[in-house]
């Protein structure tokens, strides 16, 4: 009689480690889904999320005989980056690049010691915090209160309307292009990230952080960019590695975001910056956009073209 009973209160166990497994129930009351999301018509097996990042080679500073540092925008409106941009809304285990940085900044659990941080500069040594953050999704509308009898309106309120992961149109990217002498490689690293989100400006607080686009006309409201903050790479990485992207090759083989943009750079971009004394952007010694473009293109051909001279004889 006892082994009976034990071998029912293991059955229990069990079923119950299954079902808290299979249907992920968390406690709460809220709806829980019965199962993972139906996406194929076959069995899809649990071959696991991706794991890890794959490290990088060790590099020591003694065998860097060369390094030059760039700054790249990449545009989501460009269509080779729309893998990037794209699912507006998650659809089952498919996000976009966007939703994958909110999910890791984990707005819902401010005392998540595990969230990501946004910091301040580009050298990412002083953080955010959640309130700055969450201020900075966030722009002020004048919601107007009309009179129920005239029809007049008579005063306004003000209200905060937050941006979504869609409101993520563009990237800045800082990169530093080296030379290894002990492999005898040129190396490629982004050290930092930096969304950039677009919106229709309806109210004038919105800070000194925020970039006109230019008026369209009358009855749009003004294009801004606001800066969310930068985002160290390497912090990053361990959530880009966990969440698939879509491959517009072959859907069968299976992609993360860490593959696409560190070891494959599936994307495109163009150079506004370089390390240099002045400290300045192209745009600041250059004001034609054509000139600009060509001078970024000089400056892409001076990074790939350092490594075959060095092997000219």
């Amino acid at each position: 009689m006892k082994k009976f009973s034990l071998l029912l209160l293991t059955l229990f166990a069990a079923t119950f480690a299954f079902a808290q497994e299979e249907g992920e129930f968390d406690g709460s009351t809220m709806a829980q889904p019965v199962r993972k999301p139906v996406e194929m018509p076959w069995a899809q097996e649990n071959t696991g999320e991706f794991s890890e990042p794959v490290p990088f080679a060790y590099q020591r500073q003694a065998d860097v005989m060369y390094y030059h540092v760039i700054w790249r925008r990449i545009d989501l409106r460009d269509k080779k980056n729309h893998p990037l941009y794209f699912p507006t809304e998650v659809k089952g285990t498919w996000k976009s690049l966007a939703q994958t940085i909110f999910d890791a900044i984990d707005f819902a659990n401010p005392d998540n010691a595990d969230a990501l941080p946004i910091y301040n500069d580009e050298y990412c040594t002083i953080p955010y915090s959640r309130e700055e953050v969450q201020s900075s999704l966030q722009q002020t509308k004048q919601q107007p209160i009309v009179d129920p009898e005239t029809g007049d309106i008579i005063d306004y309120q003000e209200t905060y309307e937050s941006f979504e992961a869609k409101n993520i149109m563009a990237y800045n990217i800082k990169e530093v292009w080296f030379f290894d002498k002990r492999t005898s490689k040129y190396y490629v690293r982004i050290l930092e990230i930096e969304p950039i989100l677009e919106y229709e400006r309806e109210s004038t607080g919105s800070g000194n952080y925020d970039e006109d686009l230019g008026d369209e006309d009358m009855v749009r409201a003004q294009k801004t960019r606001r800066l969310l903050g930068h985002i160290y790479y390497e912090e990053l990485r361990p959530f880009l590695v966990k969440q698939e992207v879509f491959n517009t090759k072959n859907n069968a083989q299976r992609l993360s975001y860490d593959d696409l943009l560190t070891f494959k750079r599936d994307f495109n971009g163009y150079i506004y910056a370089e390390d240099n004394v002045y400290g300045r952007q192209i745009q600041d010694y250059i004001a034609n956009a054509r000139d600009q473009m060509i001078e970024s293109d000089k400056i892409t051909d001076k990074l790939r073209t350092y490594e075959s001279d060095l092997w000219e004889f």
